[in-house]
């Protein structure tokens, strides 16, 4: 009897998905009624629809740019699920001349049931906001109306690139399912792209190739076409003791290969990943940057008077130049100020900062070059690319060959520690010739955390005192929740984490101190943890350090450890 329920379940299923009206502004009662999704209990919210169209326009006098239409349809179930009512778009300013992206034909409308008839509402066009996030990027956002659980939410928009050799990511997964997608790309014969899906993603995509005839004004030519079509794509599942998830997201890169315009050369774009780094060490000019000293080899010297030891060099000005120069919040491999400016006003990007760090490294005597790194958001880069690329670190070689690996952002990193986001399989060192390799960004030594419990039960009650060791990266997150925090805020955070347990005399050791162990104490008292029964007592022996619920449970592994 389940077997035909579940028969019957699925075909009601597909008959339903095939009578949906994708096109934009027809959104069904049954899309806003619906409780939950179908395949996905959990869901807090679903992409009932999601299509992409990226295309290419020809004007006489001005050549080729790209066009991608973009129409997204989304169900939310509940509260969990309101964060996808906010849409944020990034589009790249290339600041130097050549151009932007623009966003146009922005339309939006929430759905929902009322009174027992379908109602819309608009998105007003004084909601939309755009602003600049970093020197070369802006952010286009904006926030769905009238948004209740189980609305249906729908925007459609264009952007218009000049940068038509650089196409966008194909995006095919989420952490939320998507019921149905589509995907189109259309590439005149003369540009010829490479196309990479992940490989540590566990879907199969159907990828469909052909070729059209295309004419536009005087020009005929032949199209290059792909397309994508999916039903019932998975909800990237969060499990225990991944990496990063997105790192197993569903997708496809595209590279340029080659140009062959009409009445010109074959241009070849392919690219080793040294030539890629060559071009960045060269263009941007980073041998100078990390060689220049004269603007703070006075406050350095000093700060090293009497100082042989070459450790203790690398401590002082790894510690001198995050306190010297703050970090802007704006990420890149790109100098946006450069290390000079900088220095001399206090802030800068990412590689601003570690570059100023190389320099007076190589200042100081000490082997020291940048790494060119993909943070966690941008991926790991899967081809020769320069957009493989979108972070800057610094790395000092030791006489044994060691390399370890420093960011000056981070406040609250130690030396051998980075941030999280930059903590993504392999970067590329370039040395002073410009010469590459690829340098393991996860670190060589394990972080532990030690507990040990002192413990006394008498008179119905578990007394004692809790004492905790932090080292490496456990420390490292210990400081940057709890960093300028009072001994008031710190036996609070302790307790909300307690329940029934009462807790004094809170002391933390080094918080301040970036690089060394943390040491935490503080006394308790609780009725929990034991009972009596007759003339004995049973009891967990780590009562409320014991681990109570199995991280492994679901009946399937998707992700690897």
């Amino acid at each position: 009897m389940i077997k035909y329920y579940t028969l019957f379940f699925m075909l009601f299923g597909a008959s339903f998905l095939q009578a949906q009206n994708f096109k934009f502004r027809k959104v069904s009662k049954e899309e806003v009624m619906e409780k939950e999704h179908p395949l996905d209990k959990d869901a807090n919210a679903a992409v009932l629809f999601k299509s992409r169209n990226t295309y290419y326009v020809y004007t006489s006098g001005v050549g080729f740019k790209l066009v991608t239409d973009f129409h997204e349809r989304i169900k939310i179930y509940n509260k969990e699920g309101f964060e996808w009512a906010t849409k944020s778009i990034r589009t790249y300013d290339s600041n130097d001349g050549r151009g932007k992206e623009n966003i146009s034909g922005v339309k939006a409308y929430t759905y929902n049931i009322q009174n027992g008839k379908l109602v819309d509402t608009k998105l007003d066009k004084d909601e939309i906001f755009t602003e600049k996030t970093s020197k070369y990027h802006n952010t286009t956002k904006f926030t769905m109306p009238a948004l209740k659980e189980g609305s249906v939410i729908e925007y459609e928009y264009q952007i218009y690139s000049p940068f038509f050799t650089s196409i966008d990511d194909f995006r095919l997964q989420y952490t939320i399912p998507i019921n149905k997608l589509e995907m189109k790309l259309g590439i005149p014969e003369y540009l010829i792209f490479g196309k990479y899906s992940n490989l540590k993603s566990p879907l199969n995509i159907d990828l469909k190739e052909g070729r059209d005839s295309f004419r536009q004004g005087n020009l005929d030519y032949l199209i290059n076409t792909y397309e994508v079509n999916m039903d019932d794509v998975p909800a990237l599942k969060d499990e225990p003791y991944v990496d990063y998830l997105q790192n197993y997201a569903a997708g496809i890169k595209w590279e340029l290969k080659l140009t062959k315009f009409p009445n010109s050369s074959l241009e070849n774009y392919s690219k080793t990943w040294e030539g890629v780094t060559k071009s960045i060490y060269d263009d941007l000019g980073l041998g100078k940057e990390t060689d220049r000293s004269g603007f703070f080899e006075d406050e350095v010297d000093a700060l090293l008077s009497g100082v042989s030891n070459p450790a203790e060099k690398v401590e002082l000005i790894f510690q001198f130049v995050k306190e010297k120069v703050k970090w802007n919040d704006y990420i890149g491999f790109m100098p946006e100020n450069g290390a000079r400016k900088a220095y001399k006003e206090g802030v800068g990007n990412t590689a601003d900062i570690n570059l100023l760090l190389t320099a007076m490294l190589k200042h100081a005597g000490i082997n020291a070059s940048p790494v060119l790194v993909s943070t966690q958001s941008n991926g790991i880069p899967l081809f020769p690319t320069r957009n493989g690329f979108n972070y800057l670190i610094s790395c000092i070689e030791l006489s044994d060959g060691e390399k370890v690996l420093l960011d000056a952002t981070d406040p609250t990193a130690g030396i051998g520690e980075l941030p999280e986001m930059s903590r993504n399989w392999q970067g590329r060192i370039i040395k002073e010739d410009g010469a590459s390799d690829w340098v393991n960004l996860n670190p060589n030594y394990i972080s532990e955390i030690n507990n040990r419990l002192n413990v006394q039960i008498a008179d119905g009650k578990v007394k004692g005192s809790h004492y905790t060791n932090l080292n490496g990266l456990h420390a490292k997150k210990f400081r940057k929740v709890n960093l300028g925090k009072s001994e008031e805020d710190l036996t609070e955070s302790i307790s909300e984490n307690l329940a029934n347990t009462a807790i004094s005399d809170v002391k933390v050791e080094n918080l301040d101190l970036i690089g060394k162990d943390i040491k935490e104490s503080y006394k308790f008292e609780t009725s929990d943890g034991f009972e009596m029964i007759g003339n004995k007592i049973y009891f967990k022996p780590l009562f409320f350090e014991a681990m109570t619920e199995n991280p492994f449970k679901a009946d399937e592994r998707i992700y690897p450890i």
